[in-house]
């Protein structure tokens, strides 16, 4: 065996061990699904994420194994059937966040065929096609697909419409498309509406004691690329708008950390938002920093680094978090319907 083809089956083999098929005892059976990692599925990865550009093939295993595994579960009881199923897409967190996730659709699991699909999918969608494959056999003939990222232009977010025939270009890998029996309808992302407007206020109520004297940045994940981030910018600043309006601050704004884009790209971020907040300081104001994340996460570690040394306040509400959620759920099944 030539020496690269060895270099690339190790790599495939740690890949398939790290995201090998795992059932906790005691818990319901979650379908996961692995992938190997190829030479030309490493050239197709640096060609349309530039982050990877800057990165060994070792370095990209070990990133994409920090996203952890594709699975997918039903969250509904075997018996509950119905012509309309619910499919949540989310890109897979830590423990208590998959389980938070669950829960955020178990009033809806209740009385419809209900699944979740977590995984960035970035090398397969065989979870999704699975998910699906459990909501047809529950009965239904519409799924009404939610991808939940606050990202609504970004690569995953991509991923999942080119998965469900809605791009035509896949951002990442080219991976199968879904198949299925009943008709999808792909409903918007929780980063922009007037619903999520208000669950970010609501978390912020939780940090607050003195608005008038408070100025709050609003921080999102953000996308990877400047066409995207200028979309995503101006969907902040519509919440900081709200924000400020309804909440009574001094001030809000909105910044994006761009979070897998190359180095340099993110670190000007974190300058530009340094600054705002050490200026709002300098003018005797408390800083309130607030996310439009979904849960707390790794993204919160890095912003305690990334403001080190800066008097603010750091709020780690998601938007999953709150019970308004909900609302959002029942706004986006009703819309497609």
């Amino acid at each position: 065996m030539a020496l690269k083809q060895l270099h690339y089956l190790i790599i495939s083999i740690a890949m398939a061990v790290a995201t090998g098929t795992v059932y906790a005892a005691g818990q319901p059976k979650e379908h996961q699904h692995n992938h190997q990692v190829s030479a030309e599925q490493f050239a197709e990865l640096r060609e349309k994420v530039p982050l990877y550009r800057e990165l060994t093939d070792e370095q990209v295993l070990e990133n994409m194994q920090r996203m952890g595994p594709n699975f997918y579960r039903l969250l509904s009881e075997p018996g509950v059937t119905g012509d309309i199923g619910i499919l949540a897409l989310g890109h897979g967190y830590r423990a208590d966040g998959n389980v938070k996730f669950a829960k955020a659709y178990a009033g809806i699991a209740a009385s419809k065929p209900t699944a979740m699909a977590l995984g960035m999918a970035m090398m397969t969608s065989q979870h999704i096609q699975g998910a699906v494959d459990e909501l047809t056999a529950a009965g239904a003939k519409k799924i009404v697909v939610m991808p939940i990222t606050t990202l609504r232009d970004g690569g995953l977010t991509g991923q999942w419409q080119y998965i469900f025939d809605a791009r035509e270009e896949a951002p990442w890998m080219s991976v199968s498309r879904v198949s299925a029996d009943a008709s999808t309808v792909l409903t918007d992302t929780p980063g922009s509406g007037p619903e999520i407007s208000a669950i970010l206020l609501d978390n912020l109520r939780t940090s607050s004691s003195d608005p008038q004297q408070e100025v709050v940045a609003v921080v999102a994940h953000g996308p990877d690329n400047d066409p995207a981030n200028k979309k995503e910018l101006a969907i902040l600043a519509e919440h900081a708008q709200y924000i400020q309006a309804n909440g009574g601050f001094a001030d809000a704004r909105g910044f994006t950390l761009q979070d897998d884009a190359p180095s340099a790209v993110r670190s000007a971020n974190v300058a530009e938002l340094r600054r705002w907040v050490q200026a709002a300081s300098d003018e005797g104001k408390t800083v309130i920093v607030t996310t439009t994340l979904l849960f707390e996460g790794s993204v919160h570690d890095k912003l305690r680094s990334d403001l080190a040394g800066l008097n603010y306040r750091l709020n780690t509400m998601g938007v999953l978090d709150n019970p308004l959620f909900l609302d959002w759920i029942n706004a986006q099944i009703a819309a497609a319907n």
